[in-house]
């Protein structure tokens, strides 16, 4: 069967994915493989071909920008309106079909609260000798403590909600951890009294409420099927909702993922929802998109056997017809800052974007007066700037990316979770740097063409000395 979308032949692969139905299914993705085609494919299948209502059809991904972007695909392709849903559009829809009234809180004001919590002690310093013991003050730097209990309280929101685990928490957990896990406590329930106080409801409280309402009140919409894409960055939160409203309607489900781009558990998400679907939706089938169109083979080669490196992750074989020798280069600089025009000379690349494990990252290496709101004036080429995190989705001509030392704020981050985090951190680092070489996978992934990897050679990233033991057939190397 042939299926097109947006002009578009779907190969065998997507094809299969798109007319499986009657059945849970579990999408496993490669980097550049058409989900997105691949999702407009199957509803197109479902409407078209099995008549089903597209009002039935609950269609969930993780961004705003995502969910306006695959909307658009859906109209254009069926020339029919549909809403595509974030987790926190679905379940503010199904708060206000039960008629409660709320208002959504400011984003800051866990932090804000916190603030005036300590800010009102008469010594800022009261709280050291309750909760920084000599293992705390090596593991916490006092500065930091306001961050810590904002970050624990949002993970935990994220992954357990109800105080009752709180308690749980502290009664299993080592004497020396008691005064800090009840000092979060004990904040995170003045959080709970100043939401009610004020009506208040932030993110995480809508998908909880929404949940608990389906649970006890059921939905009134007839869903037949659920697609929810982008599901290895789900937290349990959004999972308990999504299983919630299965119960309900009983509606088959499909989630797409792809577990070598879990990039965000330090915001609560799982990647074993991802990886236990099948178990929690059973029965399931698995199916696999493993055909680039984004990546040459080469390139694929390095980056998948990269990541796999990783036990945890799932095995997949990624296939490409695109071919380039050596599709990285290492550029070799002597000062970053200087060399920084060199390495752009070298590429030469109308369009380019550079990629940084952090915000500031650009400003290391590019003059501030070639920088204008992450844009760079270089030859009126298209050149920019992203965060690895934030171009997930996104790809471009040529990638270079930079921050490639080996220091603490690099890439990998070499910066340790605080020792209080590890009771709301539910998933745990099997295997050294796991999230940051899925996060290294992602960047070398986002290019059509050539990746570039700017390097101080005295001082580089392990990530990049691994590339070069094990991969060196695939690199180029230019001292600039």
């Amino acid at each position: 069967m042939n299926i097109k979308v947006l002009g578009n032949t779907l190969d065998k692969e997507q094809t299969i994915a798109a007319t499986t139905n009657h059945e849970n299914t579990m999408i496993i993705a490669g980097a550049g493989s058409g989900k997105s085609l691949t999702m407009v494919g199957k509803i197109k299948y479902l409407v078209q071909e099995k008549n089903i209502n597209l009002a039935d059809i609950l269609c969930i991904t993780f961004t705003n920008d995502a969910a306006l972007s695959l909307q658009k695909k859906i109209k254009k392709e069926l020339n029919l309106d549909n809403k595509v849903y974030t987790f926190h559009k679905l379940a503010l829809e199904i708060i206000k079909a039960n008629n409660i009234k709320f208002t959504i809180a400011e984003d800051n004001l866990l932090d804000y609260l916190i603030e005036e919590i300590f800010s009102s002690l008469p010594n800022p310093y009261y709280f050291r000798k309750y909760f920084f013991t000599k293992n705390y003050e090596t593991s916490l730097a006092f500065k930091n403590y306001k961050k810590t209990i904002a970050r624990f309280i949002r993970l935990y929101i994220s992954t357990y909600y109800n105080l009752d685990k709180f308690n749980e928490i502290i009664a299993n957990a080592p004497k020396q951890d008691f005064p800090f896990l009840l000092i979060i406590k004990k904040i995170y329930e003045m959080y709970l009294i100043e939401k009610k106080s004020q009506g208040l409801i932030d993110f995480d409280d809508m998908i909880y409420l929404a949940t608990k309402l389906v649970k006890e009140k059921g939905i009134t919409k007839t869903y037949k099927y659920i697609i929810i894409d982008e599901y290895q960055d789900t937290s349990q939160v959004r999972e308990n909702l999504v299983q919630e409203i299965v119960k309900k309607t009983h509606a088959y489900i499909t989630v797409v993922g792809d577990d070598f781009q879990s990039i965000y558990r330090f915001s609560g998400c799982d990647l074993n929802n991802f990886l236990d679907f099948p178990t929690n939706f059973k029965p399931v089938k698995k199916l696999y998109l493993t055909s680039t169109y984004r990546n040459s083979q080469e390139l694929i080669n390095v980056a998948g056997s990269f990541v796999m490196k990783n036990p945890r992750q799932i095995k997949k074989t990624l296939t490409s017809s695109k071919s380039i020798a050596k599709p990285l280069t290492i550029l070799y600089y002597k000062d970053e800052k200087k060399d920084f025009l060199k390495a752009l000379a070298y590429i030469n690349s109308p369009n380019l974007m550079i990629l940084g494990r952090n915000n500031l990252d650009i400003y290391n290496v590019c003059y501030p007066n070639l920088i204008k709101d992450n844009f760079i004036n270089y030859q009126n080429y298209n050149i920019y700037y992203k965060t690895i995190h934030k171009s997930k989705g996104l790809e471009e001509d040529n990638i270079l990316i930079i921050n490639l030392t080996n220091d603490t704020n690099s890439l990998p981050s070499k910066i340790k979770d605080e020792k209080i985090l590890k009771y709301v951190l539910v998933h745990k680092d099997i295997y050294p740097y796991e999230e940051e070489r899925r996060l290294f996978y992602v960047a070398l992934t986002r290019t059509k063409n050539h990746c570039y990897l700017y390097i101080n050679k005295k001082n580089s990233s392990i990530f990049v000395e691994e590339l070069i033991k094990n991969y060196k057939k695939y690199l180029n190397f230019i001292k600039l």
